[in-house]
């Protein structure tokens, strides 16, 4: 039930809490094609995940808590779960209400890099990897990084293109590394 409640937190906070907090008035529609996907990737990820926690892996013994990798993966999923909440409500100020106008992110991990909601998120899922160590945390671990990744360098090189004077030190995702 631990390992649930761990997992609902971040689902919890991506369909209800940030997306209650988004600002309306955007003309911008995500497209069906995207949306689908997306809920399959969830349904069977979701799948995955508890058929491990709860069908084939059988229960964890309640020693398990104690274990390093639990320990570790719970601090490393709500380290980055704090990262991602921040860099997000950092995102969100970023504009006034109606506004269509770009600004470069300040503060915070935005002094590292310019995508460390995408950063929180993969060490978010990272840490889940290690707490449970499974096949499903690991695939799981590995589909976010393959889908942020690419999107955060994306983000890294838009910025750059577009202010002259974007902070030259600043990395794409991870701090001191990409």
């Amino acid at each position: 039930m631990l390992f649930l409640f761990v997992w609902e937190t971040h689902y919890v906070y991506r369909t209800f809490i940030y997306t209650g907090m988004m600002r309306g008035g955007s003309e911008r529609r995500f497209p069906l094609p995207l949306a689908l996907m997306a809920f399959v990737f969830n349904c069977l990820n979701g799948y995955a995940n508890g058929y491990h926690l709860f069908g084939a892996g059988g229960l964890y013994p309640s020693p398990w808590i104690y274990d390093p990798r639990f320990i570790l993966g719970l601090l490393m999923f709500f380290s980055g779960m704090m990262i991602h909440v921040e860099s997000d409500r950092r995102l969100r100020r970023l504009r006034r209400r109606h506004e269509t106008t770009y600004a470069v992110p300040r503060g915070g991990l935005f002094e590292l890099v310019s995508a460390p909601n995408y950063f929180g998120e993969i060490l978010q899922w990272t840490g889940w990897a290690v707490a449970t160590w499974s096949l499903a945390g690991l695939a799981f671990a590995v589909f976010t990084a393959a889908n942020l990744l690419p999107r955060g360098i994306a983000h890294h090189r838009w910025y750059r293109n577009t202010y002259e004077s974007y902070p030259e030190k600043r990395k794409a995702v991870i701090p001191f590394v990409l």
